[in-house]
C-alpha cells in the first residue's frame, strides 16, 4: 500500500496538508501549481487537481494585483485567460471570476452536461446552520455582493456582484463545475420551463373562469393574427351558434 503524500513548506520546511494554499507556520504560498480547468491551487508535487481531479502540468503565470481578498483581505494574485480575468487568494484559496471568464468555464464545461445529462452529482455538506451570513465585498468595487445557491440546485453559495464578477470559496469553483458537468443546469432549465408552463396554464384558467362562460359575441377575432387559422375556426364557430340560435323556437 502507497503512503499518503506528505508536504513541505519551501521556505521553513514545516509540514503542510495537501489542502493548504500557505504555511500555518510562516505564512508562505505552497500552493504553487493551478489547475488549468477550474484554476484551483494545487501543490507543485501533485499530479492531479484536488478540486476537479484534472490531470495538471500546466501552471499559469499569475502576477500580484492591488486588489484585496474578500474574505481575509490578503493581496489578490490576477490570472488573464482570453475571456476574462480571475483574481486569487494564495492565504485562503478564494477566487474572484470575472463574469465573461465565468461564461466561458460554464460553456466549455456544459458540453458535458448536454452529453450526460443524468450524471451522478454529490452535493457538498451544508455548513453548520448556526454559522453567521457574511455578505462580503466585491474585490474590484468593493460593493456589498448579492449570496445565491448556484442553479438554483447545486447547494453552493456563492456571492455575486452583478457589474464584476463572482466569489468562489475555496472548493467551490471546482464544486460548481462539477454540478454542471452533470447536467445540473440542463436538468434545472427544463424544470424551470414546466413551472412556468404550469403558472401560465393556471392564469390562463383564472381568467377564464373570471370571464364566465364564452358567448358568440365575446369572441373577439380582434386579438388573433389577422387571416390565422384561429380566426377562420372562430368565425366559423361564432356563425354556426348564431346560426343555432336562430333555429331555437
Amino acid at each position: 500500500m502507497a503512503d499518503a503524500p506528505t508536504f513541505h513548506c519551501a521556505e521553513c520546511g514545516a509540514p503542510a496538508r495537501p489542502g493548504d494554499f500557505s504555511c500555518r507556520y510562516c505564512g508562505a504560498g505552497i500552493a504553487t501549481l493551478r489547475c488549468a480547468r477550474c484554476f484551483h491551487m494545487n501543490m507543485a508535487q501533485a499530479q492531479h487537481c484536488s478540486g476537479c481531479g484534472a490531470e495538471l502540468g500546466l501552471i499559469v503565470e499569475s502576477v500580484l494585483q492591488a486588489a484585496q481578498c474578500s474574505d481575509c483581505g490578503h493581496p489578490l494574485e490576477v490570472v488573464r485567460e482570453p475571456a476574462g480575468s480571475l483574481l486569487a487568494c494564495r492565504r485562503c484559496g478564494g477566487q474572484f471570476v470575472e463574469h465573461p471568464l465565468f461564461r466561458s468555464m460554464i460553456e466549455h464545461a456544459e458540453t458535458a452536461g448536454l452529453a450526460i445529462p443524468n450524471a451522478p452529482y454529490q452535493r457538498p455538506v451544508p455548513r453548520a446552520v448556526l454559522e453567521r451570513v457574511h455578505y462580503r465585498p466585491c474585490a474590484v468595487c468593493q460593493q456589498r455582493m448579492n449570496r445565491k445557491n448556484f442553479g438554483g440546485a447545486s447547494g453552493v453559495i456563492v456571492d455575486v456582484c452583478a457589474k464584476h464578477g463572482t466569489w468562489f470559496d475555496a472548493g467551490e469553483l471546482p464544486q460548481i463545475m462539477a454540478f454542471i458537468q452533470s447536467g445540473g443546469l440542463v436538468r434545472e432549465r427544463v424544470q424551470e420551463l414546466e413551472r412556468q408552463r404550469l403558472a401560465h396554464t393556471r392564469e390562463r384558467e383564472q381568467r377564464s373562469d373570471e370571464a364566465g362562460p364564452v358567448s358568440p359575441d365575446t369572441l373577439h377575432l380582434e386579438a388573433l393574427p389577422h387571416g390565422s387559422f384561429a380566426t377562420d375556426v372562430l368565425s366559423f364557430l361564432r356563425e354556426v351558434l348564431r346560426f343555432h340560435e336562430r333555429k331555437v323556437p
